[in-house]
């Protein structure tokens, strides 16, 4: 119980939520945990009398062994700012000083050590007492620090956790002692992104053996200007926008005086975001990083912003008291919040000019409206929208408190959801005539189906418990990995970022069939594994693809020297990964699959573009690049703006190949195999660029598609947003 809530806690502190949704973009189980929050920042002032700041929290409790209080044991407050103190002869404690968070405590003496508590969140000024934190015997936690690109150790590499800290040695290697539950570490080296994760010892052989792996630092420089003038104060953060762990954020940076930042994080396909003292989040520019890269003299602009007005009318009356978000068609990002008056008036300050989605709640009721396009013109919007279709239905075993969801290819931005009444029902309203994904989850456990309004809709909470190990090619385990659960029935898509010695995890899902797959830093993903999830647990093994090591130098085709800053980007089946070429022109990318192609390119210079050849010949690639001058080189991801589906022509029809990850067909359940039947109402035919054309169009327009599946028909409405182009 104590490993279940400690797991559910940290989602909520350190990332965006309990990851039981269905959504790749809102789904995470477990994951980093470095605060990463986005707002406003602005100065506070205080006019007239000064009032006091309402004093911190403080924590208070015992320290025991078999009964009996323990003097000079340690006791360690996980938070924000980590807290530490020592007991008194009775083994009393108290911990001033504690913020107003969920926060976890833990205490140790020698060899031994408590579980972790919490979390706790104290309020102000109170003191939350009769804490107590019972002593036990540990384990020894054996691991190795590598870097997370090239495998190799890091020596002298610091690991802090709930009893102490301790250093790697020059082979990378530490050992500490940890009870036979949950600790948390924090790992950080030079040069390194520092890490902050929960790691699970329940499943451990003893203790167990860590491999953990640290990211080398890349960084983003730039400024954030608004009319060409520099601005401060401003938060700035780059999002992660491909891979399994997409969506993810680099921490927070404040742009100077000048307005410049420095957003340090790992390589990929980032974006940058900028959040303004007043709150106003404008999209930034998207950079790929390759590893170890700096990027420098980015800028991201300010754009001009207006004000938005209007009415929002439903069934052609005025409709008051509603809650309206502004959705970046094009990311799917919130903008802006706003409640329309009595007369169903509403208005939004200071919204940047683009195009924009608007969700509209009211109590049961919620829908999607646009897109609108802000031109800042000082025309008011009219948002019509209908009442829609109810969806109801219940859980069972009827619960009161279990939150339920529902979201569709037709959805943009945050999910819908409620919470059910005493005898477990529930009910939405809005909901379009189309089929939609609906997920529970409570203490009894989770449950995920397909429905449309009318349909009868009884969600049975199970569980199942899934023991996941995952290795890599040689047989050695994993034990650092995003695991991602796709269900074969309704689409539905869970996220589970895990750590644990000897690569055993343990998740739960509901019963039914899914395919599982495993992402690991620096090395790739496995392949997809179907199981059945039933009352008794399972062991499903996942295995990496077999990479080999990928090295060479680039040189100038006519001098024959070497060339520095080249980018060398490969693309596979497993994903992408950049690196530039050091001052000898050499370069050595993360280990890749057998099939992968690289592109090579250097302003001043044509770029190259090829299949890798076969191994062991491409372990020194020499790359002859020809000089052009004054040509740039483009580096910049190729987007469009669709639902995210690759597809394939066959002699009668359309069939899909590919569904993108975290795109809108993904959303609402689109399968690989699926046969593309109707666009619009209209037969899809056979010819496949007529239907790509058909399906593309403006980020935050719908399109209705009707596919066949197994003999059967469903149509989908899907909202195009912009996507990654995806080459393999």
């Amino acid at each position: 119980m104590l490993r279940r809530l400690l797991l559910l806690s940290l989602a909520l502190v350190l990332v965006v939520g309990l990851a039981w949704a269905l959504w790749p973009a809102e789904v995470e189980v477990a994951a980093s945990a470095e605060v990463r929050e986005g707002g406003a920042l602005g100065e506070q002032r205080v006019v007239g009398t000064m009032k006091e700041a309402p004093r911190p929290g403080a924590l208070a409790g015992v320290v025991k062994l078999d009964g009996v209080g323990v003097g000079g044991a340690r006791v360690a407050l996980k938070a924000t700012v980590p807290l530490t103190v020592v007991t008194l002869d009775d083994g009393a404690f108290r911990i001033d000083g504690v913020p107003a968070e969920p926060v976890f405590l833990a205490a140790a003496s020698n060899t031994l050590a408590s579980d972790v508590l919490g979390p706790f969140v104290v309020e102000p000024g109170t003191t939350l007492e009769g804490l107590v934190l019972e002593l036990k015997p540990t384990v020894a936690l054996d691991g190795v620090v590598r870097d997370a690109v090239t495998r190799a150790p890091i020596p002298r590499a610091v690991i802090s956790w709930s009893a102490g800290t301790t250093q790697s040695d020059g082979l990378g290697a530490f050992r500490l002692p940890a009870p036979k539950s949950q600790i948390w570490l924090d790992v950080t080296a030079r040069g390194y992104l520092p890490r902050t994760e929960w790691v699970s010892l329940e499943l451990a052989r003893a203790g167990g053996r860590l491999d953990l792996t640290l990211a080398p630092v890349s960084a983003i420089e730039g400024r954030v200007l608004e009319q060409g003038t520099a601005r401060a104060g401003v938060s700035v953060w780059a999002e992660l926008t491909e891979g399994l762990r997409r969506g993810e954020r680099s921490p927070i940076a404040l742009t100077d005086a000048k307005g410049q930042f420095r957003v340090e994080c790992s390589e990929g396909l980032r974006r940058l975001v900028a959040v303004t003292p007043a709150g106003v989040t404008f999209p930034g520019p998207e950079v790929r990083l390759a590893v170890g890269e700096t990027r420098k003299d980015v800028t991201v602009e300010l754009g001009d912003l207006g004000g938005v007005f209007g009415v929002i009318k439903r069934d052609g009356a005025p409709l008051g008291t509603a809650t309206l978000t502004l959705i970046n068609a094009f990311t799917e990002d919130p903008v802006s919040t706003t409640t329309s008056f009595l007369d169903g008036r509403f208005s939004f300050s200071a919204v940047p000019i683009g195009r924009f989605l608007v969700q509209v709640r009211q109590g049961a009721f919620s829908t999607i409206a646009g897109p609108f396009d802000h031109r800042d013109d000082g025309q008011p919007w009219t948002i019509e929208v209908a009442s829609g279709q109810a969806l109801s239905g219940r859980v069972e075993p009827p619960s009161a408190g279990v939150r339920v969801r529902w979201r569709s290819g037709d959805w943009s931005g945050p999910s819908t959801e409620t919470a059910t009444a005493a005898d477990g029902t529930f009910r939405f309203e809005g909901v379009p005539a189309a089929q939609v994904l609906v997920d529970a989850e409570g203490p009894a456990g989770a449950a995920t189906a397909t429905a449309r309004p009318g349909d009868p809709v009884v969600l049975r909470l199970q569980r199942g418990a899934v023991l996941v190990r995952v290795i890599d090619e040689s047989g050695s385990a994993v034990a650092d990995a995003v695991v991602v659960a796709r269900s074969d029935e309704t689409g539905a898509v869970r996220k589970y970022v895990l750590m644990a010695p000897d690569g055993v995890f343990q998740i739960e899902l509901p019963q039914g069939r899914w395919v599982l797959l495993a992402e690991v830093g620096g090395r790739g993903r496995t392949g997809g594994k179907l199981v059945t999830v039933t009352g008794a647990p399972i062991d499903v093994t996942l295995s990496l693809t077999a990479t080999d090591p990928v090295s060479g130098r680039v040189i100038d085709k006519v001098s024959r020297l070497p060339l520095q800053h080249v980018r060398v980007r490969a693309e596979s089946p497993i994903g992408r990964a950049s690196v530039t070429t050091d001052a000898r022109g050499a370069f050595t990318l993360p280990p890749q699959p057998k099939q992968v192609q690289l592109l090579v390119g250097a302003d001043g210079y044509e770029p190259q573009g090829f299949y890798l050849p076969a191994r062991p010949d491409a372990a020194n690639l020499v790359v002859e690049l020809q000089p052009a001058p004054n040509r740039p080189f483009q580096d910049d991801p190729p987007r469009f703006e669709g639902v995210g589906m690759t597809l394939r022509p066959e002699p009668t029809r359309i069939v899909v190949q590919l569904v993108n990850e975290g795109s809108p067909a993904e959303r609402a359940g689109v399968r690989a195999g699926d046969v593309i039947v109707t666009i619009e109402g209209a037969p899809a035919g056979a010819d496949l660029q007529n239907v790509v054309s058909r399906i593309r169009g403006p980020a935050g327009t719908p399109v209705r598609i009707g596919f066949e599946r197994e003999g059967r028909q469903l149509e989908l409405v899907l909202r195009r947003k912009s996507l990654l182009i995806t080459t393999w």
